[in-house]
């Protein structure tokens, strides 16, 4: 069933002011974690901008209190990733962040594959990251930004969002 993957999203939201702010932030290969000896070390293919300044990027500011109040959570970090042209990310389940809210900036991308269902393609969606899942490879960079919620799990998150809206 679709819905313990990814709950499709209609969140009001300026995308070229989205895609501005990720101009203002500083993008790095995904720092991994020390336990991790795999492909998410430093890749430099995935890369990750924190945002850490929410005075300079007040699209995902607005998005983040909107986030935080309709799921009723706390811990919600805001980060842009790019996933570099003709790269994948291989099969994984996130570390330590339950779900999250993520928005495709790009006009060409590629859909999330989740292990247990399949291809999806969004735009903006609610995901299941204690799913496994991976990313193909696409012919253009794909930048999204990701809310990661941790202290929510998705079907809590889904509910919320239900609730509130």
């Amino acid at each position: 069933m679709i819905s313990n993957f990814i709950t499709h999203l209609d969140l009001v939201f300026n995308k070229n002011l989205l895609i501005d702010e990720a101009n203002k932030v500083n993008f790095e290969p995904f720092p991994g974690f020390p336990q991790l000896d795999s492909w998410f070390n430093n890749p430099s293919t995935w890369l990750m901008g924190k945002v850490e300044n929410l005075t300079i990027c007040p699209e995902v500011n607005t998005l983040l209190l909107s986030i935080k109040h309709k799921l009723d959570c706390s811990d919600v970090r805001p980060h842009y990733y790019k996933q570099e042209a003709n790269s994948e990310v291989p099969t994984h389940k996130d570390y330590n962040t339950q779900c999250s809210i993520n928005i495709i900036l790009s006009e060409i991308y590629t859909p999330i594959v989740f292990e247990n269902y399949g291809e999806i393609k969004y735009t903006c969606a609610l995901l299941n990251l204690q799913e496994q899942h991976s990313v193909s490879a696409c012919p253009d960079t794909r930048l999204l930004i990701k809310f990661s919620i941790f202290d929510k799990t998705y079907h809590e998150a889904q509910q919320s969002f239900i609730t509130k809206t």
